[in-house]
C-alpha cells in the first residue's frame, strides 16, 4: 500500500511539472509588446539646413557662391533619394502612431490605410523577431481598391534599442520591385551624435554607385558639428557646417578646380577661409 501511495505521489508530481512546463512554453509566445519601430529620421536624411537657396543673387548683393554650390549639391541628392521615399516614408510615419496586432510566430503587423498625393493605399507593415538584438521590418503597399497584399516598398533590420537600422528601398514598376537605395543609420541617444548613408544602387542608372554620407555632432571640429560626404558621377564633394550658426565650407575639386575649402559665414555670404 505504501508503494502504491509513493507511486501515485510520483505520478502526480510528474504531471504537475509537465503542466507547469507546458504553461511556461505557452507564456513564451509574445502577444502584447510589439517592437518599437525606429524613428522616421532613420529613413529620411535631414537636409533642413540646405532647404532654401540664398535670396537675391543680384549683382549688387554679396556673393553666396560657396553656399549655393553646397546647396545645389545637397539638393541633387535630396531629389534622387527623397522623391522615391515620399510614399513609403509618409506611410511609415503613420505606422508609428498605430497599434500593432500580434499575428503569431514572433511577428506583429500594423495594417491601415493612407492617402498620399490623393492616392489611397492599403499598408501592411510587419516586424519579426530575429534574435535578442534585432527584428526584421517589411512594408508592403497596394492601391486600396486592388486585391492582394501588395508589393514590398522597403524592408530591413532594426535594433530593439533603436540605435541602428539598415533599410532597402525599392522602386515599384507595375507589380515588380527594383532595389534603388541602401540606407544605413546609427544614433547615440546619450550624445545625440549619429550618422547616415544613402547608397544609390539602381541597376543601369547614371548615378548607380553614388552615395551621400551625413554625420552630426562630430567631436573632431569645434567650428563645424555636421558634414556631408557626397559622391556622384561627376566627382566628390565635401560639406561641413555649424548647425547653429549655419556658417560652413565646401570642397569640390572639379567645380572649384582646386582642393581647398571654400567658406561662407552666418549670413551665407562668401568669406576667406583663412579668417576662421
Amino acid at each position: 500500500m505504501k508503494l502504491k501511495n509513493q507511486t501515485s505521489h510520483f505520478l502526480i508530481a510528474i504531471l504537475s511539472v509537465s503542466m507547469i512546463l507546458m504553461g511556461t512554453s505557452c507564456d513564451k509566445e509574445p502577444t502584447e509588446e510589439a517592437p518599437e519601430l525606429p524613428p522616421v529620421s532613420s529613413i529620411l536624411m535631414d537636409y533642413s539646413d540646405f532647404g532654401q537657396a540664398p535670396a537675391g543673387m543680384k549683382s549688387t548683393a554679396p556673393s553666396s557662391t560657396n553656399f549655393y554650390h553646397a546647396f545645389t549639391s545637397v539638393t541633387f541628392w535630396q531629389w534622387i533619394a527623397t522623391v522615391p521615399l515620399a510614399v513609403p516614408v509618409t506611410a511609415y510615419a503613420i505606422a508609428l502612431e498605430q497599434e500593432a496586432e500580434y499575428i503569431g510566430n514572433n511577428t506583429w503587423e500594423w495594417s491601415y490605410d493612407v492617402t498620399v498625393n490623393s492616392i489611397d493605399y492599403k499598408v501592411s507593415l510587419t516586424a519579426s523577431r530575429q534574435n535578442n538584438e534585432e527584428f526584421a521590418v517589411d512594408m508592403s503597399l497596394n492601391l486600396k481598391d486592388l486585391p492582394g497584399k501588395g508589393v514590398t516598398w522597403f524592408d530591413g533590420l532594426a535594433r530593439y534599442d533603436r540605435t541602428h537600422a539598415a533599410w532597402n528601398l525599392y522602386k515599384v514598376e507595375g507589380l515588380e520591385k527594383v532595389k534603388i537605395l541602401d540606407i544605413d543609420w546609427t544614433h547615440n541617444y546619450e550624445t545625440e551624435a549619429g550618422n547616415m548613408t544613402y547608397n544609390y544602387v539602381e541597376p543601369g542608372h547614371q548615378e548607380e554607385g553614388s552615395s551621400i554620407y551625413m554625420e552630426w555632432l562630430t567631436p573632431e571640429s569645434a567650428a563645424y558639428d555636421a558634414k556631408y560626404a557626397i559622391s556622384v558621377s561627376t566627382g566628390d564633394i565635401d560639406v561641413e557646417w555649424n548647425r547653429t550658426t549655419k556658417a560652413g565650407r565646401v570642397m569640390d575639386p572639379v567645380y572649384f578646380e582646386d582642393e581647398l575649402w571654400h567658406c561662407w559665414d552666418e549670413t551665407l555670404v562668401d568669406v576667406d577661409c583663412s579668417a576662421e
